[in-house]
Parts: C-alpha cells; structure tokens; sequence
C-alpha cells in the first residue's frame, strides 16, 4: 500500500509505503503526483517514509512488463522500513538518475532536511 501524507516541507512529495505495493499503487497514486509536480514545479523530489511491514513490489508488477518504471526526480529519501531497505538504496542508489539517500526511522528530521535541501 502507498498512499500519500502531508507535505513533509513545500515542493516535496510526501508518501507512505506498507505491505506489498502494486502496480495500481504506481500508476493511480505515484504517477499522477508526479505528473502534476513536474507540470507545476519542473522538478521532482519524493519522500518515502516505510513501515516494517514493507515487503516491496508484487511479482507481476516487476516482470519485464514495463508496467513499473522508476519515475525522473531529482531527489529521492526514503525513510524507515525494514532492514533490507536501507540496503537496497544504498546497493540501488548509484544507478538512480537522481541522488537517494536513505535514513533510519529514528533520523527522519535529518531525512527531512536532507530532502528540503534539494528543493
């Protein structure tokens, strides 16, 4: 499930992520917001904050269909979520067109901050 939060700082898009997202969390929830930011601002920069309970994308939305493609941003924080997390952003981070960062739970402000930042 993703699902949208209040703006964590202006220009900057806000969500959360549980359990397994989907294809439908992608294209009714994140590709919209991010249509609309980059029509109205020029540019993207998203903040995911997750649960534990994230297990990541469902299997049929990652089979080579093209249905889920990561969207251009300039900046990328994701915050919290289980112990894989962080490790997947920092193995992932490098080949992303935009700069990732990720922080624990318990550094969320400096998550923030990190993402006010690139605004």
């Amino acid at each position: 499930m993703l699902c949208k939060i209040p703006d964590i700082t202006k220009g900057v898009i806000s969500l959360f992520a549980s359990g397994r997202l989907s294809t439908e969390d992608y294209g009714h929830i994140l590709q919209p917001m991010i249509e609309k930011y980059q029509d109205n601002t020029g540019k993207v920069c998203l903040y995911v904050e997750a649960d534990v309970l994230l297990e990541g994308w469902e299997h049929q939305s990652l089979a080579g269909s093209g249905e889920v493609q990561l969207p251009n941003f300039e900046a990328l924080v994701l915050v919290g979520g289980p112990d894989w997390f962080g490790n997947a952003v920092k193995l992932l981070g490098p080949f992303m067109q935009g700069e990732v960062a990720w922080f624990p739970l318990e550094q969320k402000q400096q998550a923030i901050d990190w993402i006010a930042e690139r605004t």
